[in-house]
């Protein structure tokens, strides 16, 4: 009776630890795979690797200010210091923190160790922004870009890029034909408060 009883008891156990595991396992493929947290986590280790078809995938770079920050980097690399081999330095380590969903919309907080350029070691704390896209969720660059502005580019490099922005306004004969440009995307600019601001200061808003 004694051994039956264990029998049972043990049969109990495992019929438990099965049932649990099926619960976990239906919880990550059907549920934890389409949030917007794995999509970034899985963006985080793309990039890290360099996994251009993979980063392809995950990363929306649509937006019209996107060809105006980005002329010459690949634009991912305006929100993973080092990607594409671009000399901003490289990112050490990232830290997914509290993310919020409304709609197709997800915004994560993020910290993220950086080794800059010039053998400093920088924490930032910048917030990515995902969208749905086709019914899948993509980092965002642009919004994830903008709007943490500052967390992406320090105050001495943006002190240093106002100065070069300034010498090749002067270059092109003046400010107001740039300006006139500049106000066409105004309304986008402004979305972005910290992107505003910057461009204000190399007088060209």
């Amino acid at each position: 009776m004694k051994r039956r009883e264990s029998g049972r008891v043990l049969g109990v156990l495992i019929a438990l630890v099965l049932i649990a595991g099926a619960g976990v396992a239906g919880w990550y493929f059907l549920i934890y795979t389409k949030s917007p947290q794995y999509t970034l986590n899985q963006f985080f280790a793309a990039a890290k690797a360099g996994d251009k078809e993979k980063v392809g995938q995950l990363a929306d770079t649509s937006g019209i200010l996107i060809p105006l920050v980005a002329r010459q980097v690949d634009p991912v690399a305006l929100i993973y210091p080092g990607y594409a081999q671009t000399p901003t330095g490289t990112t050490e380590s990232v830290e997914v923190g509290q993310v919020s969903v409304q709609g197709e919309e997800a915004k994560a907080k993020v910290k993220m160790v950086v080794n800059t350029s010039d053998g400093k070691k920088l924490t930032i704390n910048p917030t990515y922004v995902l969208r749905k896209v086709e019914g899948n969720w993509k980092v965002a660059v642009e919004p994830t870009f903008g709007g943490s502005f500052n967390e992406f580019v320090p105050p001495a490099i943006q002190r240093a890029q106002i100065q070069q922005l300034r010498r090749i306004v002067n270059q092109m004969g003046g400010s107001e034909m740039v300006r006139g440009q500049m106000q066409m995307l105004r309304p986008q600019i402004e979305q972005y408060p910290q992107l505003a601001e910057f461009f204000r200061k190399a007088g060209l808003l």
